[in-house]
């Protein structure tokens, strides 16, 4: 790989206003994305991983501009993108950045037929001749596994399987060859047999094109295979992160850690220790200034509920936030 940085984001944030009602001041705020900070080089995958609601989509939809971040800074390629205002940035921004959304059965639209909604980034663009268009979605269509392609050019949605949709929704995201791309939990909607299909199809066709990927998963099994790197989000705020298999064979945080003794083992013999974590995850409305697992870590400690702890490197490019570590990774108690 040749370590160039694709996209660096820095103390990104997104919080939403809790109104009353239309005409009221927000006094509350919905921290959904709290502070984060991490960079993709190109031709690398990062994963984000935790439960529902933890801020995971948010940051793919605000870093591609589908939400206004409410601070931090976004760098694309070296040029800074957190607020672009001018039509042609806008234009040269999504023409290299895509996503992938997680449910093919609502991200297609069911009026268009197959060819028209995998076109539809390059008609944007306004990319091409008809003729060459036709063509480049006939390639796509084929390297996803769609085949013949032109046998499924004039289709509509639902004349396809869901496994199919998956595919049509993944070419249409790589059809003008992106940079980078967001894939939002592309395999969770799909039936067990078909996941591991699009997965290995995802990882050939990014190491293929050289692409830089963002793939938000709630499934650390997933996370392993498809990610280099893994970064482990709770309530907002990162509370880990490390190379993949670092993460997964030395586990310093009690959440990553609760997550992991929950991944089942095909080993009837094999005896994991298990972490037990408290209560249920909340929701990270005005969140006080400490440690947000605070409430359900069973290692909490004073200095847990006075402030919050910052993401600290403990070595071997692994970082975690939480008091019980210090710098060079030894442990606190």
């Amino acid at each position: 790989m040749s370590g160039e940085i694709v996209l660096k984001v820095e103390n990104l944030s997104k919080f939403f206003p809790m109104k009353k009602s239309v005409f009221s001041r927000a006094k509350h705020f919905l921290h959904a994305v709290d502070n984060l900070n991490f960079q993709i080089e190109k031709g690398k995958v990062l994963s984000l991983v935790g439960e529902s609601g933890c801020g995971k989509t948010t940051t793919g939809k605000t870093i591609l501009k589908l939400y206004e971040p409410t601070g931090g800074k976004i760098t694309f390629l070296g040029k800074d993108v957190t607020h672009l205002h001018e039509a042609e940035d806008k234009r040269w921004f999504h023409s290299k950045t895509q996503m992938i959304f997680q449910d093919p059965f609502e991200s297609l639209n069911p009026r268009k037929t197959i060819f028209d909604i995998v076109a539809e980034p390059m008609n944007i663009q306004n990319f091409g001749t008809l003729k060459k268009r036709e063509l480049m979605v006939m390639d796509i269509l084929k390297r996803v596994g769609i085949s013949p392609p032109d046998a499924f050019l004039w289709r509509y949605p639902h004349e396809l399987s869901g496994g199919q949709r998956q595919r049509v929704a993944i070419a249409r995201a790589l059809v003008m060859k992106p940079e980078f791309v967001v894939a939002d939990e592309p395999t969770s909607m799909l039936d067990v047999s078909i996941r591991t299909q699009v997965m290995k199809l995802m990882m050939e066709l990014i190491k293929e094109m050289n692409m830089s990927f963002l793939y938000i998963t709630h499934d650390l099994a997933v996370a392993r295979y498809m990610a280099d790197e893994i970064s482990v989000m709770y309530l907002g705020r990162m509370v880990e992160y490390a190379d993949s298999e670092e993460l997964i064979n030395n586990p310093l945080h009690p959440y990553t850690k609760a997550l992991i003794s929950a991944v089942p083992v095909p080993d009837p013999e094999f005896k994991r220790k298990s972490v037990e974590i408290k209560g249920g995850i909340g929701k990270p409305i005005d969140p006080l200034p400490r440690c947000r697992f605070y409430d359900r870590c069973p290692f909490a400690m004073e200095i847990c509920n006075q402030k919050e702890p910052e993401l600290v490197d403990v070595g071997q490019n692994h970082k975690v936030a939480c008091f019980l570590y210090k710098k060079d990774g030894d442990t606190v108690a």
